[in-house]
This record gives C-alpha cells, sequence and structure tokens, in this order.
C-alpha cells in the first residue's frame, strides 16, 4: 500500500492538478473503498473498465485524504449542489473535481471555487464532425468543419464538458449552452450564451496530456494559478490498514 505525504491546502487562487497512470498496479488497494464502491465495481462488467474505476476511487481517496489528514477509508462523499460530490460539512473546505479516460487519471484540487476538469482520449476513426452537429453550435460545427484534423473537436468537448462540470450540471443537457470561439493564433475561449457577465469570473487551462489526450479545467477565479502534482516523489510507508477484502 502507498500513502501520500500529507499536503497543504491549495492557498487562494491556486489549483493543484493531479495527473497519474491508471495502469500503476500500486493503486490496489481494496481496503479503501466503501461498500458503496464496492458494490459499483462489481457491476462493471467489463474487466479493464472495472479495474480503472477500482483504482479511480482509490486514487481519489489518497489524495484528497493527503489533504484532510485521515485515512482513505475514512472519507465520505455527500451529494453538494446540483449532485456534485463534495467532502462534508467540517472537513477542510477542499472543491474538487476528477476526470479519466483510458489509462489517464487528472483531479482537480482547489479551496471554496467551483472547478470542473476533463480529459478525452483521441479516437481517430471517431466521426467528430457529427456529434458536433449534434451537441455544439452551428458556429462550432464550422469551424470544426474547416480544420484539417481532429483535436480541435476534441479541444472543444473538453473545454464545455469542464464549463459544464464547473457548475455541477447534467453534461448533454449544458454542452450547447456554451460556445467556444477561436482566435486568429488558434487559442480557445469559452462563453456562457446564458450569463455573459459570468464570463470574465473563471480561468480556464487547456492541454496536451500527450500526442493521445486532451485534457482542459476550469476554475470560478479570474487569475488562478496551476500547479501540477503526480505521485513520484510522494509516497511513503504503509501505514493504513486494509478493512475488507475485493472479491
Amino acid at each position: 500500500m502507498i500513502r501520500i505525504r500529507e499536503q497543504a491546502l491549495p492557498a487562494n487562487g491556486t489549483v493543484h492538478i493531479w495527473s497519474l497512470s491508471l495502469d500503476d498496479p500500486a493503486l490496489d488497494l481494496p481496503g479503501l473503498l466503501s461498500d458503496d464502491e464496492i458494490t459499483r465495481f462489481s457491476s462493471i462488467s467489463h474487466p479493464k473498465a472495472r479495474l480503472r474505476f477500482f483504482r479511480t476511487r482509490c486514487a481519489l481517496r489518497l489524495i484528497l485524504a493527503s489533504y484532510v489528514r485521515r485515512p482513505p477509508s475514512e472519507l465520505t462523499f455527500i451529494p453538494g449542489e446540483n449532485g456534485k460530490p463534495e467532502l462534508p460539512t467540517g472537513a477542510p473546505r477542499l472543491r474538487f473535481n476528477l476526470s479519466h479516460s483510458g489509462y489517464c487519471f487528472l483531479l482537480s484540487v482547489v479551496a471554496e471555487y467551483d472547478i470542473g476538469i476533463d480529459i478525452e482520449q483521441i479516437h481517430a476513426n471517431r466521426d467528430y464532425a457529427a456529434l458536433a452537429r449534434r451537441f455544439f453550435t452551428a458556429e462550432e460545427s464550422l469551424l470544426i468543419d474547416s480544420c484539417d484534423n481532429d483535436s480541435l473537436f476534441y479541444r472543444m468537448w473538453v473545454l464545455k464538458e469542464a464549463a459544464v462540470k464547473a457548475r455541477g450540471m447534467k453534461l448533454l443537457a449544458g454542452l450547447d449552452r456554451f460556445e467556444c470561439l477561436q482566435s486568429e493564433d488558434g487559442d480557445l475561449t469559452i462563453r456562457d450564451k446564458l450569463e455573459h457577465a459570468d464570463d470574465n469570473d473563471w480561468s480556464i487551462r487547456q492541454w496536451l496530456v500527450d500526442e493521445r489526450f486532451v485534457a482542459a479545467v476550469m476554475v470560478r477565479g479570474a487569475e488562478a494559478e496551476f500547479i501540477n502534482k503526480t505521485l513520484t516523489n510522494t509516497r511513503e510507508t504503509p501505514v493504513f490498514s486494509s478493512r475488507r477484502g475485493m472479491q
């Protein structure tokens, strides 16, 4: 078992972005999961999806526990506004959001502010133009149709999904509420078609995790600082014992 060193709460306006590989067997820690998580794990039929769900929940618990100074197995999650998971009142006021695609896992952690993060694996054989026509605005679809590669669709998708998740909205009900705009140099910005005055109250980071994955994070606050975190050099001697086995 691994334990992450205690982490200081992110300073005001600072976002910690944790990244790790779900192919890491060090995340096989069945004693960390709740009964509900074990039930969800058992209901997943595909072996690879089941394993990655398991490691995702273990990673989430390990990382958040390092901030709140509690054993990972003792963390509880409650539905916040619009059902978005939160740590209960009384724990340090952390806000977080996670996303995973393929073997890549991202977790954003911030103090107090609304936040959303998304990562997507680029699939060259996907009919992304048809998806854009279904879920995006007409202007966004025209931009994608005029692009000679599929990366623009994925860059728009993760940015729009990060915006939806930051507000705790349901994904498909909110994608067309937000519109991506592209500058002459290719950078993307995003606007809320229903609340234009809100657009300048958010900070955005967009990046390529590698040539196969695109990611974006959006946090309330006009001038956020983003700090990358990994499990490298954060592991310590195991201290938490298993509570149960995994079937």
